[in-house]
């Protein structure tokens, strides 16, 4: 990947710019770093002034090339996060998934010419293209300086790829953090992103659980909890501080739940015999629970699920500004 890099950087690689502003989010380390929470965010952010598209590859997804998300696609044939995108923020937000981003934004324009944002997910390490502005997503609990590229460690790249971003945000952070832990961090990243360049800290934010199903009261005593998410450590222990989790079903980052899964939740749920237990999915699981088993071996349960959005420890209005003024600099 550094060589690679390298023959982008000294022009013998050519990347493709685009007359619109086009806004990456991405990471450094394999796995869950909060990329999603921060699409979502920026879409709450500028859906209301802009006609944004968004684009990822569609991670696990069952289908290949480019395709636009509609009313019968789901987790199989888009990818969980691109499907949860698509039922959060549509008509607004036209949601999209190819492997190629260069070949793939073209469509988008043909398909929807007044598009004035394209967002994309997890294009970090997509040298082909040359976004306008790069953010780069680091979690707290693995910040890329501390960690190294495979196999001997996650990173996809080196830590030195960190000075094509433009901002670098920080995230999964607890809420209060002191000022000291801050610029130690701060800090070290900059000497892999250059001094130059902005560095925020985020925190995540539990909503109330969500109901599904025929029961819609909230929830008042003990829980299963059910994950299928890279790291579902801060959850729990959130969950831990609110309510009894009796048991945490732990499946890998992406899982595509089975009827098999579901049964054996569903068994042990039955064998407590206490109404008052309710059973909690991550949000993301979501999409991919209820489009890919038969939905009507749950509705009669009490199943909830976790939605969590991004706040920033401080400097938020100023993250905000920047992102904006970013995309001004076409749109004027």
């Amino acid at each position: 990947m550094d060589i690679r890099n390298q023959l982008y950087e000294v022009g013998i690689f050519k990347s493709i710019e685009f007359d619109l502003p086009v806004i990456v989010v991405g990471n450094l380390t394999m796995g869950g770093s909060g990329k999603t929470p921060m699409i979502e965010y920026i879409l709450r952010l500028i859906t209301k002034k802009y006609q944004v598209g968004t684009l990822s590859r569609g991670y696990k997804r069952k289908t290949r090339g480019f395709r636009i998300a509609g009313s019968a696609d789901n987790a199989v044939t888009i990818g969980d996060e691109p499907n949860q995108l698509y039922y959060k923020f549509k008509p607004e937000v036209v949601v999209s998934v190819g492997e190629d981003r260069v070949y793939s934004i073209p469509f988008i324009l043909k398909e929807f010419p007044k598009t004035e944002v394209i967002l994309l997910d997890d294009a970090f390490q997509h040298r082909r293209l040359k976004p306008s502005f790069q953010i780069l997503i680091t979690d707290y609990s693995r910040l890329f300086y501390q960690d190294s590229p495979v196999p001997t460690g996650l990173l996809r790249e080196s830590a030195r790829g960190a000075n094509r971003a433009d901002v670098i945000v920080v995230s999964k952070c607890p809420k209060i953090i002191s000022e000291v832990e801050k610029s130690e961090i701060i800090t070290k990243i900059h000497r892999y992103a250059g001094l130059d360049k902005p560095v925020y800290f985020t925190y995540i934010h539990y909503e109330e659980p969500v109901p599904f199903g025929s029961k819609n009261m909230p929830i008042n005593g003990p829980i299963i909890l059910v994950t299928g998410i890279a790291n579902p450590t801060p959850l729990l222990q959130h969950l831990q501080t609110k309510y009894k989790v009796l048991k945490h079903f732990r499946f890998p980052d992406h899982h595509f739940f089975t009827s098999k899964d579901i049964n054996t939740l569903i068994r042990y749920y039955d064998k407590l015999k206490d109404d008052l237990i309710s059973i909690l999915f991550t949000e993301k699981d979501r999409y991919r629970l209820i489009q890919t088993i038969d939905e009507k071996k749950l509705t009669n349960y009490p199943i909830y699920f976790q939605p969590i959005t991004y706040k920033f420890v401080e400097y938020g209005k100023e993250f905000d500004h920047m992102i904006l003024e970013s995309i001004r600099k076409f749109t004027n």
